[in-house]
């Protein structure tokens, strides 16, 4: 064999053995929920990898998003103020059950506050001549938090503290993973639950059972891995302080993309795309679907945990102005 079909074959070797290695080592998408407050309280959709977990194996992980929330608005029936900048910390745990079954846990953890925010979004705001939302209304830090339908309040909120959200139970079920061809594509299936465990009184649940199935795809092109995740979310009427709310089921589609830079760095976008639970209220942040852009990465600070960070902008008017999220992710077994 001589010099330059030698070449050759290493070559395809080695490109081989990158293929394999990136084919183990996308760390997408990012694990963003959109932390608008009167979505907060309903089970919405959010990106998951079609990856299963082994048997045996867990992972175990804490988020924190810090969100900014300027609402002032009302109609004919509805009046909507939503003045505050928001912490959600949330813990979940993840396992293996079998090959072909994993099951989660998530516990979200609430606090909304008047915030610091406000002079400086204002500022931002007048710089780019981006619109500021009447937020010059209000005063400066001020906290407010009042939903109300032909005179009467959903619930009644207070700032500060840290409260219990409606929590989550998932099943993800495995359908095919990656096979050899040109467009190697991994799928699974998964169902997700969420409890009334928040005090629907204060606006951190709904009080009701809420539930959805979402098509977790994804598609790899060399070091680019595409995400597509179709979901179906079916939402129960919330129990409220008085006012007489009715919602929709919501459909939704994620879509992303994941550059692996490196084996220890992965580089993400994706977009969140849902419709509104909310009917024909007359403000338009309550009317809006949902479309967020979500940009960050995953980096592996060591074999067993890896840090996932985000910035997140609102395309639309039915999610934070902004909202900035971390997550600490942990692996453990065998």
């Amino acid at each position: 064999m001589n010099l330059p079909i030698k070449t050759c074959v290493v070559t395809i070797l080695i490109l081989c053995l990158s293929a394999v290695t990136s084919a183990e080592s996308e760390k997408g998408p990012l694990r963003v929920s959109n932390q608008f407050p009167p979505h907060l309280m309903f089970l919405s959709p959010t990106a998951d990898s079609p990856r299963l977990i082994p048997r045996n194996r867990s992972r175990l992980s804490f988020s924190a998003d810090y969100s900014s929330i300027f609402v002032n608005e009302t109609s004919g029936e509805w009046s909507a103020l939503i003045d505050m900048e928001m912490t959600v910390l949330g813990f979940s745990l993840e396992c293996g059950v079998t090959d072909d079954l994993n099951l989660s846990f998530d516990l979200p953890l609430v606090s909304m506050n008047r915030g610091v925010l406000d002079g400086f979004l204002e500022d931002y705001h007048q710089a780019f001549g981006f619109p500021n939302s009447n937020r010059e209304s209000r005063p400066k830090n001020a906290f407010a938090y009042a939903l109300k339908k032909e005179g009467h309040a959903w619930f009644r909120a207070d700032s500060g503290g840290l409260h219990l959200s409606d929590s989550l139970i998932s099943a993800k079920l495995f359908l095919m993973d990656e096979k050899a061809g040109p467009l190697p594509t991994a799928l699974s299936l998964s169902y997700r639950l969420k409890l009334p465990t928040g005090d629907e009184g204060k606006g951190f649940g709904s009080g009701a059972f809420d539930h959805g199935l979402s098509l977790n795809s994804l598609f790899r092109v060399g070091s680019f891995v595409f995400y597509l995740t179709p979901s179906i979310t079916f939402l129960s009427d919330p129990k409220t302080s008085g006012a007489d709310i009715s919602v929709n089921d919501l459909f939704g589609m994620l879509a992303g993309g994941e550059y692996i830079f490196s084996d220890a760095l992965s580089l993400l976008a994706q977009l969140n795309y849902y419709t509104s639970p909310f009917g024909d209220t007359g403000i338009r942040q309550l009317d809006d679907d949902t479309l967020s852009l979500e940009m960050g990465g995953v980096y592996r600070l060591t074999p067993s945990l890896s840090l996932e960070f985000a910035f997140c902008e609102d395309l639309t008017h039915s999610a934070p102005d902004f909202n900035l999220h971390t997550r600490l992710i942990y692996e453990m077994g065998n």
